[in-house]
């Protein structure tokens, strides 16, 4: 509502009153530090983040990360974050959204399998 340009007041009033009526005021603060987190975020957004393990891996997984960027309609400008962590694969972050195809997420969550009861 805030970004379609509706007065922050309206906005910020209509929340309080939804809450009191559902019973939801002990949350009032925790959505406001949720929603400024948000706007804080896309203040200082430039484009996309594409994570990999190393600088060939960006050459290696072209594709994928335009594939990825096309999904989430995110554009073509990126930048490359370098994290040896996630072993291989890709992260494209942008915005809100977050595409994990790395290779350490798909390791663990095959452990997880594994190792559940």
């Amino acid at each position: 509502m805030l970004q379609s340009g509706t007065e922050a007041q309206t906005v910020f009033t209509g929340l309080t009153n939804t809450m009191h009526t559902k019973g939801h005021m002990r949350l009032y603060a925790p959505v406001l530090r949720g929603v400024l987190r948000i706007f804080e975020t896309k203040k200082g957004a430039s484009g996309s983040i594409v994570v990999v393990a190393t600088d060939t891996d960006v050459q290696k997984h072209t594709d994928t990360i335009k594939q990825i960027l096309t999904s989430i309609e995110a554009g073509a400008d990126f930048s490359t974050k370098i994290d040896p962590t996630i072993v291989g694969g890709v992260i494209v972050k942008s915005d809100n959204t977050v595409v994990d195809c790395s290779y350490k997420t798909s390791l663990l969550n095959l452990y997880r399998a594994a190792t559940r009861k």
